[in-house]
């Protein structure tokens, strides 16, 4: 059944970071992760070995691990007793980062003030080593990259091909430009119906800049959604919608973004936060069923309890669903 309300609200959203230095000669580059939280998972680590970008025209400029900020730092993800293994000139191989820790507006700085030039590139590509692979396992049989579910269970995760391939992007003279990679997981990460090993797809992998990005939070009544909202029920962001047609996660050329889950505020009510959005307008919906919709599979009914509409946000709007 959908229960829905519109109550006239477009967020039109402003900016709330970024920048660089800009006396600068060259041209800079800096790039954190972030991520929107997933169900039924304890940790999803990523062991990342490259980051590459790829200008319109002319060679590419890739950074390993030896650049990476904080290579020692494995977020908790490293199985007990073991090491990640180093390269030849005793860089770690890989760096881990497991994007259940930097939810909402929190992220992980992997690169900062790396020098590039300046224009217009097609790509960002990051290498994560696939899980899947016997080469890419400790030796107690961890995959390097894993998903550790609620139950404890540890079932490897496979990016196709070994790398997320993000869009286009420009990098401006004379400062530093501050992008990041911001995960939907309940968008992106997928278990088939084999339930072997999760795939993580760029579906719900957005690259930002952070100049042109903000975040969106507030509190939801707690009353709505029959009072079943901790575990189940998330907030859902559109492009701007003249009809009340909200589609689901898995149908992205309908105008679906992003999504964040309803969690407790730990005093007796509940909250959302949605980072790193882009400026511009959106609908902002609530799913009381948002646990049923699964992103792999396009068409899910939706259980919409408030729609909102119409509605300028700040970098320091708080928006509430009541």
């Amino acid at each position: 059944m959908k229960r829905l309300f519109l109550f006239g609200l477009t967020a039109a959203l402003t900016a709330c970071g970024g920048g660089g230095d800009d006396s600068a000669s060259d041209a800079k580059m800096s790039l954190a992760f972030s991520d929107a939280p997933v169900d039924a998972a304890k940790r999803v680590c990523i062991a990342v070995s490259q980051v590459s970008i790829h200008p319109i025209s002319g060679a590419e400029t890739a950074w390993s691990s030896k650049s990476f900020l904080d290579a020692s730092q494995d977020d908790g993800c490293t199985p007990p007793g073991e090491s990640i293994p180093l390269n030849a000139d005793s860089s770690p191989r890989f760096v881990y980062i497991d994007l259940l820790k930097y939810q909402g507006s929190a992220s992980r700085n992997l690169l900062a003030g790396q020098t590039v030039s300046a224009g217009e590139y097609s790509q960002m590509r990051l290498t994560v080593l696939d899980g899947r692979a016997v080469t890419n396992q400790f030796d107690d049989g961890t995959p390097y990259s894993y998903v550790q579910q609620d139950d404890d269970t540890i079932k490897p995760l496979e990016v196709p091909s070994s790398q997320l391939k993000l869009d286009a992007f420009t990098i401006t003279a004379g400062g530093t430009s501050n992008f990041t990679t911001e995960f939907d997981l309940r968008q992106a990460l997928v278990l088939p119906g084999h339930e072997a090993y999760y795939k993580l797809k760029p579906r719900g992998v957005r690259l930002v800049n952070n100049t042109q990005v903000a975040t969106l939070k507030g509190r939801v009544e707690g009353s709505l959604c029959a009072g079943a909202l901790a575990d189940q029920a998330a907030v859902y962001l559109y492009a701007p919608r003249s009809d009340d047609a909200y589609p689901d996660m898995a149908d992205t050329d309908n105008g679906f973004y992003a999504s964040a889950p309803v969690v407790s505020d730990g005093a007796g009510g509940y909250r959302y936060e949605l980072g790193f959005v882009e400026l511009g307008n959106y609908d902002v919906a609530l799913v009381c069923n948002a646990t049923e919709d699964d992103p792999a599979v396009a068409g899910d009914p939706l259980d919409l309890e408030r729609a909102l509409k119409a509605q300028t946000v700040t970098a320091t709007t708080t928006l509430n669903l009541e």
